[in-house]
């Protein structure tokens, strides 16, 4: 009779293990097919637009204003054969990523700063707000009779646009922490820059890293703002010196060569949470 429980046993045992894989396969199947067309659609969608660009996109508007994939791939083409292209994606790099940097940093510091004092936070979060309402576009021309027309008024910018994001979603990160775990720190002794260092920021962190690692492409729009405005170099500089010479195939090799950068310098810093923090999922960040 045990020997005959012990095989049935087994037996129901084994199955349990057929069925559990086969669900397994089966939901690899199911997530590879979901995979082939999710890629298969970005594909046709982009081989679509590409193809109406060229050949559909004058229909619509002029051709002069838009020129064509073709005629921008040339071009960048011609950019990076003849070297014209690297300094201006040097200048505006280094003043995107210093401007990162400078952001990241002080808007962390000041974050920290502010949650460690409730009070404070309160006194200056009406004009956090203001700031942050006022237009950047409007801040450019200061900056450049300000700071002159070097680096540094981009660098600055930059930062701004950094600082504000990361500022905000820190606290923002701060206020989500559970009041109940603030309250048990406290009883156990922790408090003041301990409290901070302990529980708010980790307990914050997954918003942190997130405007972190989001922020790099408003460090580009702030410098490129500034080369808008007045420069000898960049990628803003070449963009609207072409479009003022009505050359649009540079202009949009300007744009992607922007884009490209962006995307890739995303995907670096995505790299770099993943391994850091592999448990953070996806942050809805404000700004």
């Amino acid at each position: 009779m045990t020997v005959l429980s012990s095989r049935a046993g087994t037996s129901d045992e084994r199955r349990a293990e057929e069925v559990l894989a086969a669900d397994a396969r089966g939901a690899r199947l199911a997530a590879r097919r979901e995979r082939t067309l999710v890629y298969g659609g970005i594909v046709l969608t982009g081989a679509f637009l590409l193809l109406f660009w060229e050949y559909g996109i004058g229909l619509v508007v002029d051709q002069r204003y838009v020129s064509r994939p073709s005629a921008v791939a040339a071009r960048l083409a011609d950019l990076l054969t003849e070297g014209a292209l690297w300094p201006h994606v040097s200048a505006t790099m280094t003043e995107a990523g210093l401007g990162y940097l400078l952001g990241v940093g002080v808007g962390l510091a000041v974050a920290i700063v502010l949650v460690s004092s409730p009070l404070l936070e309160e006194v200056t979060a009406p004009f956090v707000a203001g700031f942050y309402s006022i237009p950047k576009i409007a801040l450019g021309p200061l900056f450049i009779m300000w700071f002159g027309l070097g680096a540094l008024p981009k660098v600055l910018l930059a930062a701004l646009m950094v600082f504000l994001i990361v500022l905000i979603n820190t606290v923002a990160g701060v206020r989500s922490i559970s009041p109940g775990l603030v309250d048990s720190a406290r009883v156990m002794g922790a408090g003041g820059l301990t409290l901070v260092r302990t529980v708010v920021l980790p307990g914050a962190a997954p918003a942190v890293v997130a405007s972190i690692r989001l922020t790099f492409s408003r460090a580009m729009v702030g410098a490129i703002l500034g080369e808008f405005i007045a420069a000898q170099q960049g990628l803003g500089f070449l963009i609207v010196r072409a479009s003022r010479q009505f050359d649009t195939a540079t202009v949009y090799a300007g744009v992607l060569v922007v884009a490209a950068l962006v995307m890739a310098v995303g995907g670096v810093l995505r790299l770099v949470e993943a391994r850091l923090m592999p448990w953070s999922g996806t942050v809805e960040v404000r700004g």
